[in-house]
C-alpha cells in the first residue's frame, strides 16, 4: 500500500513538475554586448510582432525571457524547435536582427553590436535639410 502511494504521488510530481516546465517554456538568454566585450547596459531586445520592449539587465548586458505576450493577448511560450526573431538596438549602436531556433537547454549567446561611425566634423557630405510639403504647400494646377 504504501509503495503504491508513494508511486502515485511520484508520478503526480513528475507531471505536475512537466506541465509546469511546458507552460512557463524554455528560458533564452540573450547577453548584448560591444566588440570589446563589454556589456551594453542601455541595449533593449524586441519580438518584431511585440509592442514593448525590454531593457537588459544593465551590470550584465543580458536579457532573459522564456514568454513573450502578444498584442492580441496571447502568451508565446519558448519550445524546443521555434524559431525566434528578435531586433536588439542600443543608442550608438546599429540595430541587429536575429533570427533564433530553440533548443532543449543551453539557450545562451552572445549579439555584438556595432557602433555606428558619424562624422560630425565633415563638410563635404553636408546635405540641405528636407523639405517636407504638406497639403497646403503644394502647388495649384
Amino acid at each position: 500500500m504504501r509503495t503504491l502511494l508513494f508511486a502515485t504521488a511520484l508520478l503526480f510530481a513528475s507531471t505536475t513538475a512537466w506541465a509546469q516546465a511546458e507552460e512557463s517554456g524554455v528560458e533564452v538568454r540573450i547577453q548584448v554586448i560591444d566588440s570589446a566585450g563589454a556589456p551594453i547596459p542601455t541595449a533593449v531586445v524586441r519580438h518584431p510582432k511585440e509592442v514593448e520592449r525590454h531593457r537588459v539587465n544593465t551590470a550584465d548586458g543580458i536579457y532573459k525571457a522564456s514568454v513573450l505576450y502578444m498584442p492580441n493577448g496571447d502568451e508565446l511560450f519558448f519550445v524546443k524547435g521555434l524559431t525566434l526573431e528578435f531586433e536588439v538596438s542600443a543608442p550608438g549602436y546599429k540595430n541587429f536582427h536575429l533570427t533564433y531556433v530553440v533548443k532543449k537547454r543551453k539557450n545562451t549567446f552572445e549579439v555584438i553590436l556595432e557602433e555606428m561611425s558619424l562624422d560630425l566634423d565633415s563638410e563635404e557630405d553636408e546635405m540641405d535639410d528636407p523639405v517636407i510639403q504638406f497639403g497646403r504647400d503644394k502647388p495649384i494646377d
